[in-house]
């Protein structure tokens, strides 16, 4: 018990100190664009995140969530074991696991859905099939992949040959909630399904992609987490088999799209959960291996992120999440160009959603994408209103410069100008930006 709490104490630490002591997530900054214009759906992902973006904060979001699921996991594996004990143990397994960690730190699409899914399954466990359906469509306005415990669910069924009149019930609640996201997908012609689905499966795999995904559980799931998952749902209790099939199926689907295209590493990580649940009544030699493995890997990287000691080639961990706050600089033009007016400048563009976003929440200022961005929330979005005789801003991390189309509306261009975007005396991030002077009036149409 003590050790338990001792785990959680750590984590919380952890999970406080990479929130504040990082800058915005890149893809953070994108969910928190997203929460500046509320809808029932997005390019990427359903809504949730936004919504709580909105009410809670990027950091609120994170933490609330990441405690939450902390408390769901607690209560789940109490029913699951009859036991308190294994209660506390399976909380102290989740909170140290590194997909969680990170979950709970940054406000991504995961930190709503790990909270939402467990509620879910807590509930379907119980056969409380009202909170079953609220919980499993809160997952779905989380993250597409929430329709995976329903597979979970019907395996478990079909094992039992049994399914329950409740679950019709849960069924049709949690419908009702993603009714919403199902319209406006079929108002911006299924964008979002579209995209998920090619993202997902589309692209070419291999053996080369799965080794990357299996990689990538090792560390965010974690080296004997993932393993111990996969004994789980093969070897676990029989009258645990729902809590098996939750871990399972998730490592399964997105093996096999793994073997498709590649993916992201956080994909299966709702899987985990149940795995922490089942390790928490596995023989105590192998949770200590859990907690000290896992525990090892978030305190490695969280170090490393604070106090980088090794050098890297690319050090992805570093860039994405040092190095952007200098882009304050830009509300500021007129320290970059000498003559340049901010009240004159209408909008800063981006090769990229990710750099547009976070120059808009360290800026304030109205964003868009240019070529070279792949299509994303921003292209459904209505282009920035700039006025005949007013500047823009072309932002790019070493590069592009900027495109064609956009240069030929504005009178001339001054830069590049160098931003560097440094942490701990490493350079991570080189901006390089441009002026476009005075917007060209729009010929009038020919008669």
């Amino acid at each position: 018990m003590k050790l338990c709490l001792v785990l959680l104490g750590v984590s919380a630490g952890v999970r406080l100190a990479l929130a504040l002591g990082t800058d915005v997530y890149f893809d953070t900054a994108y969910y928190w664009q997203w929460a500046r214009h509320p809808a029932w759906g997005y390019f990427d992902h359903p809504p949730m995140v936004a919504w709580l973006i909105a009410a809670l904060g990027i950091h609120g979001t994170a933490l609330l969530c990441g405690a939450g699921t902390v408390a769901a996991v607690w209560g789940l594996a109490r029913d699951v074991h009859g036991s308190r004990e294994a209660a506390w143990r399976a909380a102290a397994l989740w909170s140290v696991a590194p997909v969680g960690v990170v979950a709970g730190a940054w406000a991504t699409p995961d930190s709503p859905l790990l909270l939402f899914w467990t509620l879910a399954l807590w509930a379907l466990w119980r056969e409380r099939w009202l909170w079953a359906g609220l919980a499993c469509g809160l997952a779905l306005l989380s993250k597409y992949p929430a329709v995976l415990l329903g597979l979970a669910f019907l395996a478990a069924a079909a094992r039992a040959r049994r399914l329950p009149a409740g679950a019709w019930g849960t069924a049709a609640l949690a419908a009702l909630c993603f009714v919403p996201v199902v319209l406006w997908n079929a108002r911006h012609e299924w964008v979002g399904f579209a995209f998920q689905l090619k993202h997902g499966l589309g692209g070419r795999g291999g053996w080369a992609t799965f080794g990357e995904y299996l990689g990538g559980q090792l560390a965010l799931g974690g080296p004997v987490l993932f393993p111990l998952a996969l004994v789980y749902a093969v070897r676990g209790p029989r009258e645990q088999f729902l809590v098996r099939m939750a871990a399972v199926v998730p490592l399964l689907f997105f093996g096999y799209a793994a073997a498709r295209t590649r993916g992201e590493a956080n994909w299966p990580a709702a899987a985990y959960l149940a795995a922490c649940v089942g390790v928490a009544g596995m023989r105590p030699v192998w949770q200590r291996l859990v907690a000290g493995t896992g525990l090892a890997v978030v305190l490695a990287v969280g170090t490393h992120l604070f106090i980088p000691v090794l050098r890297f080639e690319r050090d992805t961990a570093l860039w994405r999440t040092h190095g952007w706050s200098v882009l304050r600089e830009l509300a500021n033009p007129e320290r970059l160009f000498p003559g340049a007016d901010a009240r004159n400048v209408a909008a800063i563009y981006a090769p990229n959603y990710q750099l547009a976003s976070q120059v808009a929440r360290y800026t304030g200022a109205v964003t868009d994408t240019g070529a070279p961005a792949r299509y994303s929330q921003y292209d459904l979005w209505p282009d920035p209103a700039i006025a005949p005789g007013q500047d823009v801003l072309w932002v790019g991390e070493g590069g592009p410069n900027p495109p064609d189309d956009l240069v030929s509306r504005f009178t001339s261009v001054e830069g590049p100008v160098e931003l560097g975007g440094d942490f701990r005396e490493r350079r991570l991030h080189t901006y390089l930006v441009w002026w476009l002077r005075g917007l060209k009036p729009v010929p009038p149409p020919q008669q």
